[in-house]
């Protein structure tokens, strides 16, 4: 086998072995529509927890949703930041569900934003109708 055959089958295996990359939610993006929703909850006698829903308000149904959780201090200053995943697809209008623990310093507030998302597919997948017997 010639060196330069031997690249080019190295080369072909290494792009049909590469991982899928998340596409990073764009604002105005046809996909990057969602509201998030949280509350501050006990996640131990020692821990605090943020859990909320992260709505689908895209066109797109979408899976593996990140969130950046950023803490605030009483004058809207960043003091702390963590990141989350909503696991799962999330529906067209649909909402999915996300818990974390929350960072160690005191904070007033807390900013969650989408950072990132897995595209499922650009369109609400279609209901076949059933058969009549």
């Amino acid at each position: 086998m010639s060196r330069a055959h031997a690249i080019a089958v190295a080369l072909a295996l290494l792009v049909g072995v590469a991982p899928a990359v998340p596409a990073v939610a764009q604002p105005g993006g046809q996909c990057a529509s969602f509201r998030v929703e949280w509350n501050r909850g006990v996640l131990s006698p020692t821990a605090e927890k943020l859990e909320g829903f992260v709505y689908n308000d895209s066109s797109c149904v979408v899976t593996d949703v990140r969130i950046h959780v950023v803490a605030v201090d009483s004058e809207g200053r960043p003091i702390a930041e963590t990141l989350g995943w909503v696991y799962g697809d999330i529906a067209v209008g649909a909402r999915g569900y996300f818990v974390l623990p929350l960072p160690d310093a005191p904070a007033a507030d807390y900013r969650v934003d989408v950072l990132s998302f897995d595209q499922v597919s650009s369109r609400p997948f279609p209901v076949q109708p059933s058969e009549a017997p």
